[in-house]
């Protein structure tokens, strides 16, 4: 008894016949080298080629659609095997370890079936795609449906015959819903063409054969594909209850960790609701120990942050309150302030971040701070706000020399000099040098992009003290304007690098415009002057719409938005409105 035969899968084939001058080199350079030899990589499927069939196949039954996929675009040799209509019993055993998959429909081939509901890829741009149309038996990417790839509204046909007139009953629909939300029924463009070429030249009993045909086949074809549709809907359903149920277990290990750890009121404060929300908390993946021993540190930073902002909502903003109303009745002492030259104080904001009131901030829970808490930080304050001032002095004077054209080279203190004009990105008003520390725009809360929908913990930080306070810390929002200054001091025949302010204040001459006074009747000092010209240069760049705001601005005189009390301390944004200036006086 013979055993049978058996049958093995090759890659390669032998060539024919060899050239004689060739064989023969190879032969010389066979004797010259020495072989070597390759070693194979362990684990590899170079092999499995060579496999009998039987054994194979049995391999196969044990793959599902996707890997077979898979496996017939790796060579020729499989390829071959797989797709082989005799071979089809392959993908009808690989298909049977799906649960509740419908049956492959007679105009669809095994690996057809299985491209259509396994392959990730779109049919029209082979990109990703997860829009299946069962109906048509294609997928598409998103921009590949919303163009509606060889399909058009059934309404838009005109009628194939008039034994059925709706379209809709002889082929398959596609209920499509664009941007605007507008439900419309889809053709294939194809099926309809072929449909129109066969019923071409028919009589009207064959067409009537041909019809009730057709209205079978799309008939089955809609029964197919709503099980197909069940189907799908219930896989998807049940891998969200599989997410869900490996998320609800993530949650509940980790909120147990994070209560052992000490974060309770952490998670009692901030809700664990909103704690949850952290990437590393609601993750799909199982907690696994390679896992958890990565993500431990990035959540016992996260629940630090949070016990920040706590802390900051809870308790150092009273405090930062407290500081607010001793700043305020510190200011409303006489103006003198020994032991230091600075003309103008820091707001309130800067004063919480120096390190002896921001010490007694951040003190422990258990500690009173009252306003006399504060006393012993304000002994330090002149070398604090000399400190200050001198940072906020280099940052100007940064911003003055940027602005200087080449080669120019001013002499004397910059603070000085009549050239050091600014322009505050926000209002567009001119500013010298002390009026532009004490500006009230420098405190406002820096805009944050569109873009960014959560703020960094270090802004949310930095919001809650700017809600307690009243304002950010300092920081310049101007750019330079000394071109336009060093041509106005040109005008008054002085030299802009030595100019300063009352040097221009004493010799400069009037002005007046042309443009807005021809009879030149209306003269200004060279500070409006100054002002003017940039509203000028303001109106000739302006949009339409702010074009008549700046026209009425050069016309009339503008009276100050705010005023200040020369009785009083001058700090950062202590500016006040008229009526409010009138209260004050009243009550000093």
């Amino acid at each position: 008894m013979t055993s049978p035969k058996q049958h093995h899968l090759h890659l390669m084939k032998r060539p024919k016949h060899e050239d004689a001058q060739g064989s023969e080199s190879l032969l010389v350079e066979a004797q010259d080298t020495k072989p070597i030899r390759s070693r194979a990589r362990r684990g590899g499927l170079s092999l499995l080629p060579t496999m009998s069939l039987d054994v194979l196949f049995e391999i196969f039954g044990f793959l599902k659609p996707l890997d077979l996929l898979s496996l017939a675009r790796t060579s020729k040799a499989f390829r071959n095997l797989l797709m082989r209509k005799s071979n089809a019993f392959i993908w009808r055993a690989s298909r049977s370890l799906i649960p509740n998959f419908p049956e492959c429909p007679p105009d669809l081939s095994e690996p057809q079936y299985a491209c259509l509901a396994f392959d990730p890829h779109c049919h029209n741009c082979h990109g990703v795609g997860f829009n299946i149309i069962w109906q048509f038996r294609v997928k598409y990417c998103g921009p590949c449906l919303r163009i509606h790839t060889n399909m058009e509204p059934a309404y838009s046909k005109p009628v194939i015959t008039r034994l059925c007139p709706n379209l809709t009953e002889l082929l398959p629909t596609y209920i499509f819903r664009d941007l605007r939300l507008r439900f419309t029924e889809m053709i294939q463009t194809s099926q309809y063409e072929a449909l129109s070429l066969r019923l071409n030249g028919l009589d009207c009993a064959d067409q009537t054969l041909v019809i009730e045909e057709t209205k079978k086949a799309a008939r089955a074809i809609r029964e197919h594909a709503d099980a197909c549709k069940a189907w799908l809907s219930g896989v998807i359903r049940a891998r969200s209850d599989e997410l869900h149920q490996i998320r609800e277990a993530r949650k509940q290990v980790i909120k147990d960790w994070l209560e052992t750890e000490g974060w309770k009121p952490e998670i009692d404060y901030h809700t664990w609701w909103k704690i949850s929300k952290h990437r590393a908390i609601k993750d799909s993946r199982p907690l696994t120990t390679r896992i958890w021993s990565r993500v431990r540190p990035i959540l016992t930073e996260y629940m630090s942050e949070m016990r920040t902002i706590r802390m900051e909502e809870t308790l150092y903003n009273s405090r930062r309150r407290i500081l607010l109303q001793a700043w305020i009745d510190f200011l409303s002492e006489p103006a003198s302030f020994p032991n230091t030259d600075v003309d103008v104080l820091p707001h309130v904001a800067d004063v919480a971040r120096f390190k002896p009131f921001d010490d007694i901030i951040r003190s422990p829970a258990h500690v009173v701070v009252e306003r006399d808490t504060f006393l012993p930080a304000f002994v330090a304050l002149p070398n604090l706000v000399r400190n200050w001032r001198r940072q906020v002095d280099q940052q100007l004077a940064a911003i003055i020399t940027n602005g200087y054209p080449k080669d120019y080279v001013p002499a004397g203190d910059i603070r000085q000099l009549a050239t050091s004009v600014f322009v505050c990105n926000a209002c567009e008003q001119l500013f010298f040098w002390t009026d532009a520390v004490a500006h009230n725009c420098s405190l406002d809360f820096p805009k944050s992009s569109s873009k960014e929908k959560n703020d960094s913990f270090k802004e949310q930080v930095t919001r809650i003290a700017y809600y307690s306070l009243g304002s950010s810390p300092w920081s310049p929002k101007f750019r330079s304007s000394t071109v336009l200054a060093i041509h106005v001091i040109r005008s008054c025949c002085q030299d802009p690098r030595t100019a300063t302010l009352a040097h221009m204040d004493n010799t400069s001459g009037p002005f007046y415009c042309f443009a807005c006074h021809p009879d030149g009747q209306t003269v200004m000092h060279w500070r409006k002057g100054l002002e003017h010209n940039h509203l000028h240069n303001n109106r000739d760049q302006a949009f339409e719409g702010s074009k008549s705001r700046l026209q009425s601005q050069l016309l009339s005189g503008r009276p100050p938005r705010t005023y200040r009390c020369l009785l009083c301390r001058r700090s950062v944004g202590a500016g006040r409105l008229l009526r409010s200036m009138t209260c004050h006086i009243e009550e000093q």
